[in-house]
This record gives structure tokens, C-alpha cells and sequence, in this order.
């Protein structure tokens, strides 16, 4: 699912699509003139790392919901 240069994606999770092994990244900034995304990682190193991509290189990750147990949770009175 791409994203779109809007200021409400700050925060919010994003990988490079077109990289097999992109690092997931969180959104600092963005530019909606130029429809620049400004994000940062950590690489392999442990190392801090910052880059500017175009918003049309960039997928959100997808969280996966958690298993089911099949057993409905009950609430303690």
C-alpha cells in the first residue's frame, strides 16, 4: 500500500517497495509540495540513518493482528 505526502503519515511505519530487504522505517517529515517523505532507520550497525524518498517509492508496513485463540476473553467484574 503506497503512501501519499500528507502530514498524517508522521510517525507511521514505511519500507522502500522497491528494496527486497528495506528496513522498516518511521515518517519524521514531509514535504507535500515536492511529495518528499523524510524518514529514518537503523541500519545493521546499530547505526542512525536518515533519508529523503519520493513518496511513490515508499509502502507502509502492515502489522499482522495477532492469533485467535478461539476462546472468548472474559471481563472480571
Amino acid at each position: 500500500m503506497s503512501v501519499r505526502a500528507t502530514n498524517s503519515i508522521i510517525g507511521d511505519a514505511v519500507i522502500v517497495s522497491v528494496l527486497p530487504k528495506s528496513p522498516p522505517m518511521v515518517v519524521k517529515a514531509v514535504n507535500e509540495e515536492t511529495k518528499a517523505i523524510t524518514a529514518s532507520w537503523f541500519s545493521d550497525d546499530n547505526a542512525y540513518q536518515e533519508g529523503t524518498f519520493p513518496a511513490s517509492a515508499l509502502d507502509r508496513v502492515v502489522s499482522k493482528k495477532p492469533p485467535q485463540t478461539g476462546k472468548p476473553v472474559r471481563k472480571k467484574r
